[in-house]
């Protein structure tokens, strides 16, 4: 083996790897911030009128439980309506959605679009409000749900508080549904339950930008009217609305109180298939905006670009750890067996082992711990229940990593997930 090539390889390596660790250090000052408190917002003086809005393609084995939640919601029935968009369904879900219209006005709009490019939620969103502009005024601002959400009550009441506080768009506290139903289910609730409390927490004390997730996001009326409807039709649609919020300086704020039940996936393989549709996503979306936030932090010095571009860097970072690194190591071992170094191949060997132990494993099982404790009261079960999901956290980012990988490299079709309808267990 040439020994240029190694140099080389070397050389590569420790570039790499310091972009790497830049990434990641970003995410380590976050957790390092868990003390900071984010905004609490005053008690609103008016009710403002809001438009929930769920996308929903055959969802008629949750779409029910979903909206008579809805209709339990602690704020007046004539400030709110909830809007389904029927998205080429083949079942009953409009109809079932029609029979709750009554108190609270129900309604539902049908699309079908033989154009499966456009079979994607952003798109459903943007024939929706496309329906919707000659009312816009009717409403102050919109919350989105997804068909299979558990709401705590108190939810609209929370992002009306921020609204009347100048919100333009918030997102709640991600929970999970389904916590406890398995090993898979728990690491999954849990990694959103971290980006709350670690990622949100310290972006609302630091007063900067929060990324907007799909489920439970706000965000005002002013800014759809202004925007001409909903125009952000990529495969990760809250994201690239996160993006213009901050072009727009429209603040995405965070909202603790406010708390989202959603269903995780409890296989493997349901697990694998939203994160490759993700990764499939943000890596299309980093390319394309992700890099340009890097360039308009150094224009506008806005925290919150550089912050977005860090972020979205996982993507190609998450190929890099399950591509490039496995590659150069087992190059790096080989050569040094060829070339008669056993001795700095054991060395090495014994290396990565350490390496894997100190800055993966036992970083994310600790950071799991902390989320537990931390939140133990929002997230309401014992230890016990919660034990193997917590030290199975490094696995979850071993699928996590795999699927973003796999869906930067395919075209993953639309699959419907299995909803864990039996299985509701955290929902207080």
């Amino acid at each position: 083996m040439d020994p240029t090539v190694f140099n080389v390889l070397d050389i590569i390596n420790t570039v790499l790897t310091t972009i790497i660790g830049i990434a990641f250090g970003s995410q380590i000052i976050y957790i390092l911030l868990f003390w900071l408190k984010p905004r609490k917002y005053k008690e609103a003086k008016e009710f403002h009128r809001c438009g929930i809005i769920i996308a929903a393609k055959d969802e008629a084995e949750v779409i029910g439980r979903t909206i008579e939640g809805l209709l339990q919601l602690n704020y007046p029935k004539d400030k709110y309506e909830i809007i389904v968009a029927a998205d080429n369904c083949t079942d009953n879900t409009a109809d079932i959605v029609r029979s709750y219209d009554g108190e609270v006005k129900v309604r539902v709009i049908e699309r079908h679009e033989p154009d499966k490019k456009k079979h994607k939620v952003g798109w459903v969103l943007n024939y929706l409000f496309d329906k919707l502009m000659p009312e816009i005024d009717n409403f102050d601002f919109f919350v989105r749900f997804d068909a299979d959400d558990i709401v705590d009550k108190d939810y609209i009441r929370h992002m009306n508080n921020a609204f009347e506080s100048g919100a333009k768009a918030a997102k709640g506290y991600n929970h999970a549904s389904n916590l406890t139903q398995n090993m898979v289910a728990g690491v999954s609730g849990l990694w959103y339950i971290r980006d709350s409390r670690f990622n949100c927490h310290a972006r609302a004390g630091l007063h900067t930008d929060t990324f907007l997730l799909g489920g439970g996001m706000m965000f005002a009326a002013s800014s759809i009217k202004e925007d001409g409807g909903w125009i952000c039709t990529g495969t990760s649609e809250d994201t690239e609305f996160t993006i213009r919020n901050m072009d727009k300086k429209r603040k995405n704020m965070y909202v603790p109180d406010a708390i989202l039940y959603e269903d995780q996936p409890s296989t493997v393989k349901d697990c694998f298939r939203r994160n490759i549709r993700m990764g499939n996503g943000l890596h299309k979306l980093f390319w394309t905006k992700g890099v340009m936030c890097f360039f308009k932090f150094f224009r506008y010095w806005r925290f919150c670009y550089i912050d977005m571009f860090l972020n979205l860097l996982f993507i190609p970072i998450a190929v890099l750890c399950c591509t490039w690194l496995p590659g150069y190591y087992a190059y790096r071992i080989t050569y040094y067996f060829v070339t008669g170094a056993t001795g700095e191949a054991f060395w090495a060997l014994e290396l990565i082992g350490i390496l894997l132990l100190c800055a993966f494993v036992l970083p994310f099982i600790i950071q799991a711990l902390v989320v537990y404790f931390l939140d133990k009261k929002k997230i309401g079960q014992p230890f016990k229940k919660l034990a193997s999901s917590i030290f199975g956290f490094p696995i979850f980012m071993i699928i996590y990593c795999a699927g973003i990988v796999i869906g930067v490299f395919s075209r993953p079709k639309w699959k419907k997930a299995k909803r864990n309808v039996e299985f509701v267990d955290t929902v207080k």
